[in-house]
Formats: structure tokens, sequence, C-alpha cells
């Protein structure tokens, strides 16, 4: 059985990165921070309370954060810590090539670098909206966004034609010649060395995250609590915990990854049960497993036989906290209004998810 864990806030994950099996983090709304340990997941002290959108770890002793107006901390092992930024507009992708050399894009086309010691503009070949960026190497890289995808050559980013008309949400790269942007209305699409190509699924949804393996294991993440899985032929939904709405997803293996969305949601696969589990309470599983001990017992004394305590109760893994959200679609006048929101810069991205989910409740 996996072990008991549990999300221990309720505040908004926009990001997980695992660094391995037994080391992993994800950042999100007012600054949260919380670091898997193999066991649990547990809160980590913040130098800021302003929302995190993106977390990428060059291993267990560094790593960096980016987030609205322009925050930038860094992990050095022991404490995460502010660091000079050179713009005040929302970052929304971090990626390191190297631990001298990373990147980080956001609104109006905004594309920072570090070189080992600072943080610095870079030209950027477009002013729209760029939500992920992805290096494959120090000369090679992506970064996408609004109807847009740019390429790094070395030397400087250019725009590349593109097949949508959709925003794209993620990015990620087996290869230079294998990788997967996915984006709004069920947006998927591949890169295989030469062109962008549209790949069809079965849903519409917004997906917000994709996290390859290789090139025949990869997975997708979005809205209504959807989940796409890549087998190297098709992309097919997986079972999930319902009513979710997973905003990031990072895969160690075949075996392990995780999941993270909104109100403090964490789901974890394993390949074992075919499907992802969530989160399982430290509370019930002491419940669960006192009547594993105590009703075998009562049973057994009952019938004046020896006791059985030894024997487990066979029970179903159940979440421990039902969500209460409810995906909705965005009508076309709230899609208008989505897009003149988006023109501000100090919108982040994630609110950007929230908003299009809540659009329809008057939220606006």
């Amino acid at each position: 059985m996996t072990s008991a864990w549990s999300s221990p806030t309720t505040s908004d994950f926009y990001s997980v990165f695992m660094v391995s099996i037994n080391d992993g983090w994800a950042v999100g709304d007012q600054g949260t921070i919380i670091r898997w340990n193999g066991t649990n997941w547990n809160n980590v002290a913040s130098p800021t309370t302003i929302s995190l959108n993106s977390v990428y770890m060059s291993g267990s002793d560094d790593g960096w954060a980016v987030g609205n107006y322009g925050v930038i901390i860094h992990w050095n092992g022991n404490t995460w810590s502010t660091v000079a930024s050179p713009t005040t507009i929302s970052l929304d992708s971090v990626f390191m090539a190297s631990i001298n050399d990373g990147w980080a894009v956001g609104p109006e086309g905004v594309i920072i670098r570090w070189n080992g010691a600072a943080w610095s503009r870079v030209t950027s070949p477009t002013t729209s909206w760029l939500s992920s960026v992805c290096m494959v190497s120090s000369t090679v890289g992506w970064a996408v966004g609004n109807q847009t995808v740019i390429r790094w050559d070395g030397a400087s980013w250019w725009n590349l034609p593109t097949a949508t008309t959709e925003w794209l949400n993620s990015i990620d790269m087996v290869s230079s010649s294998d990788g997967w942007t996915v984006g709004d209305a069920g947006t998927i699409m591949h890169w295989d060395g030469a062109q962008w190509l549209s790949v069809g699924n079965n849903t519409l949804a917004y997906l917000f995250s994709v996290s390859m393996i290789n090139s025949t294991d990869g997975w997708t993440v979005g809205g209504d609590g959807t989940i796409l899985h890549w087998n190297g032929t098709s992309w097919t939904p997986v079972a999930h915990p319902p009513n979710q709405q997973y905003f990031s997803v990072s895969m160690v293996n075949s075996t392990e990854g995780w999941a993270v969305g909104d109100r403090g949601t964490i789901i974890r696969w394993t390949g074992t049960t075919g499907k992802w589990i969530p989160e399982f309470s430290t509370a019930v599983s002491i419940l669960l497993l006192a009547m594993a001990t105590v009703v075998p017992v009562a049973i057994a004394r009952k019938k004046g036989a020896k006791s059985t305590a030894s024997a487990p109760l066979k029970f179903c893994r159940v979440a421990a906290r039902p969500s209460i959200w409810r995906a909705r679609q965005t009508s076309r006048s709230d899609q208008k209004r989505l897009e003149s929101i988006r023109q501000n810069k100090y919108h982040s991205r994630s609110a950007l998810l929230y908003l299009k989910e809540k659009s329809v409740e008057g939220i606006l």
C-alpha cells in the first residue's frame, strides 16, 4: 500500500518539480513552498508572500522559483532567499540549462537569463505573453505562449511559425528533434525536428502542463480534472480523482510522478494501480489501521476463535479532502474579457488559469 501522505496546505499550487523519488518541490499562491521528503509533503519557509508560478531544481541543493511582479527566489540547499530581478513584470516559467545558465519568461514577451552571477534582460522577438520555457542545452531552447513559439539558437531568440491560434501553456522537450507543447482547447502539438504539428486527442479542456519521460511516455494535465497519457502512439485519458484542476505535472520515471492544482490538490502516479492516487491523510490512515486491527479481533472473539488481527482489512483509498471546485466552460464574451485582462502585466498566468474557470461566476 502507498504510504500515508497529505497536502499541508489549501493554497493553490501552480508548479511542481521532482528532483528524485525522494525529493520534490511545489510552489504556489502567496509564496507557498512545500517539499517532498520521500514520505510526506511539508511546508518550507518562504522569503516572499508573492505568488510563485514556477519552480525548477538543478539538484537537491540548487533551485529557483519565479512569480508575480518579477519575484525570483533561490534555494542553496538550506534556505530560500530573494534574488535581485531585472523586471517587475510577472514571470511565469523558469528553466535551468545548468547551474550557471538559466532562463525565465513572462508577459509582454519578457525574457531574462541567469549567467551564474545575476539575472538580466535578453532581447525578445515578441511582445506576446510567454507562458513556458524549456532548454535542451545552452544552445537549443524553446518558449511558448499566446499563439507564439520562439526558439533559442545559442545567439538569439527568433519567432517560429506555428499552426495554432490557441494559447500554449507548457512545453517539454525530449531532445532537439522531439518535443511537445500543450494549451487551450485541448491543443497538443509535437516537434519532429522540422516543424510543429497538431496531434489529435479527445478533449477540449485547457491543458496547463506537460511532462515527458521519453519519446514514448509522457503526461499532460489541465482543467476539468483532465489527465492524458502518451504511449508513443496516442494521447489517452487516465483515471484520476474527480472534480479537480491540475496546473502542473512532473514525472521522475514511468512509475513515479506528481501533479498539483487548486486548493492544495496533490496527486501521485505510481504505475501500480493504473490511476492517479489522491492524498491519503494521516488521520484517515490511523483510523483505517485501527479498523484493520480492532474489527478482526472483535469478530474473532465473537465467534470464539483465535485472533486474526494480523490479517489486515482490505479498503479503498479515499480522498481526505474532496474538492468543491467545478470546472465551467468559459463563454465567448468572457474570453474577450480575459484577453483584455491578459494585457495587464501584473496579472500572473496562475491568476488567469483561475479566471478562465471562474469567469462565468461573475468574478471578472
